[in-house]
């Protein structure tokens, strides 16, 4: 992994992003209104990592595929080539340079993460303290904070412009804020399945849970 942050914050924020689109149908602060009616997405993304150590943030990008209710596809571009595939019920992450695969089942990856907040209506209210800030530099603002002090982050951020999803930001408890803003957006466009399949490369070393049922095939 070449970002800095936590490797389970990270997955923690992928995850988030998948599901902020793939089930959110909440009605506080009129968010629904924003995402409600999301099937599936595309969109280009620009991702920054601020530290309080550090005056220039770190910066990658790449393209984000969103299909409800479980599968996404992120394929990073810059700096170096990097792809997350949940497919339903794994998660895989590649890294090329360092040839290696690593697969975890999406169900227990969820537990404890604002992903499964943000991706569950129910438990919103219970989990999260939802405010409307209101526009700024043409921006309306969304504040969310955990309730639960064990949160990975101390509260989120969702700027939209329009109707659209404009910027998503995560501060965690160390003073770092990850930022992902997303250009060329499409709502509900028609994606092939196989973007959400993904087969390891031949040569590379895969780490984790590969079996696909309890037989033991991969």
């Amino acid at each position: 992994m070449y970002i800095t942050f936590k490797p389970r914050a990270f997955i923690s924020l992928l995850v988030s992003t998948w599901l902020l689109f793939t089930s959110f149908n909440v009605t506080a602060s009129s968010l629904d209104d924003y995402l409600g009616h999301v099937k599936s997405l595309t969109a280009v993304f620009a991702q920054y990592v601020f530290n309080e150590s550090t005056q220039e943030p770190e910066e990658s990008a790449g393209e984000i595929f969103v299909l409800s209710p479980d599968k996404f596809r992120l394929d990073y571009t810059k700096p170096y080539k990097q792809v997350y595939v949940a497919d339903g019920e794994r998660l895989w992450s590649y890294d090329e340079d360092l040839e290696q695969v690593t697969v975890k089942k999406q169900q227990g990856l969820l537990a404890n993460s604002p992903a499964i907040i943000l991706g569950n209506p129910s438990e919103l209210s219970q989990a999260y303290v939802v405010q409307a800030q209101g526009k700024k530099h043409n921006i309306d603002w969304f504040h969310l904070t955990p309730k639960n002090p064990d949160s990975q982050f101390d509260h989120v951020r969702l700027g939209f412009t329009g109707k659209n999803l404009y910027v998503m930001e995560l501060y965690d408890s160390f003073g770092q804020r990850t930022q992902l803003k997303f250009s060329q957006l499409q709502y509900n466009p028609s994606i092939s399945s196989d973007k959400f399949t993904f087969t390891p490369p031949d040569g590379v070393d895969v780490i984790g849970d590969v079996m696909s049922d309890d037989s033991g095939t991969p």
